[in-house]
């Protein structure tokens, strides 16, 4: 029994005779049979974790924090692709309950019906859940969920105001996927700041893009082929900027000395593309960590409030004052 007590560090074993039993225990390379831990603890020790693919760097950052957040108390994560689709979301969160996790963190997927299925499975499971980048409506009416996102109406008000302050008024805008908390907060913000500029706002410099450098490749040339008139670009992220940038470049632009690009996220493509990229940077692996957080208050029975965190707007060679 004190053995067991002092390789759980319990607070009634003392320091002296805990040190010994761990080093006796490193000594025989002993392993701690977490499935006996788990069933006296009934907790699995385990994190779920959906995202739509983790070979974008952008949620590869997102992971790493809620694994370092993970690593930090001493749980394990479990991860899962939903590939952006609502019926892989539902099957992984599915396997993940199957596996008793302890809570789940979900970067959800974007969808058109059925927005609140998972999270009726989480309410029927009663497994807390932390949603991270983006949310949706209703989300709020689930008493064991959360949400982590960046502040997106500021980043939107950011990136505007930036392209504004270098005397652009002809803004287009590459919005992100319909239903998507994050698309429309960004998108709220860049009708804010041109409305406090006034400037005014106009349909036809709004073209819906996606996530990904294909969309962006496809809006931007959508725009074009319409002749709209713009001198700058906000796009959703910065994938979606490096793709309208593709297509500008390749019909003769030069960027920045013809149209000004601002992304959002700031993560290794922003940086080291061939036009670094001006982009609102988003705190991702904070995210990650705090989505963690949030979902252990949550199986404690602590009361959270969602959370908006901080952006700030990273300039590099891809903006320019507006040629006269």
């Amino acid at each position: 029994m004190a053995v067991s007590k002092a390789l759980r560090d319990a607070p009634d074993i003392s320091v002296g005779t805990k040190a010994r039993v761990k080093a006796e225990a490193q000594k025989r390379n002993y392993i701690p049979n977490r499935a006996a831990q788990n069933l006296r603890s009934r907790r699995s020790g385990l994190i779920g974790v959906v995202v739509p693919q983790i070979n974008h760097t952008y949620y590869s950052q997102l992971v790493w924090g809620v694994e370092r957040q993970a690593e930090a108390v001493g749980l394990q994560m479990v991860l899962a692709h939903s590939l952006d689709r609502a019926d892989n979301e539902m099957r992984e969160v599915l396997k993940l309950i199957a596996r008793q996790v302890d809570v789940l963190i979900l970067v959800p997927a974007v969808r058109w019906q059925h927005r609140l299925a998972t999270l009726e499975l989480v309410r029927t499971s009663r497994i807390p859940a932390v949603l991270l980048d983006a949310y949706p409506a209703g989300a709020e009416n689930f008493p064991l969920v959360s949400w982590v996102v960046c502040d997106d109406k500021r980043a939107g008000q950011l990136a505007t105001e930036h392209l504004l302050e270098l005397g652009h008024r002809d803004i287009l805008f590459l919005a992100g996927p319909n239903g998507s908390s994050s698309s429309a907060g960004r998108f709220s913000g860049y009708q804010r700041s041109l409305k406090t500029a006034e400037v005014a706002y106009s349909d036809n410099l709004v073209y819906l893009a996606d996530k990904d450098i294909a969309s962006g490749r496809k809006a931007m040339a959508q725009a074009l082929s319409e002749k709209a008139e713009f001198t700058a670009v906000v796009a959703f992220n910065d994938s979606v900027a490096i793709g309208a940038i593709d297509t500008l470049q390749q019909q003769g632009f030069r960027v920045p000395e013809d149209v000004s690009v601002v992304g959002f996220g700031d993560g290794v493509l922003a940086e080291n593309f061939r036009v670094p990229l001006t982009t609102v940077r988003i705190p991702q692996v904070a995210m990650g960590e705090t989505a963690l957080r949030l979902a252990l208050d949550l199986q404690k029975g602590v009361p959270v409030e969602p959370r908006h965190l901080p952006v700030e707007i990273i300039v590099r060679e891809s903006t320019a004052k507006l040629a006269t």
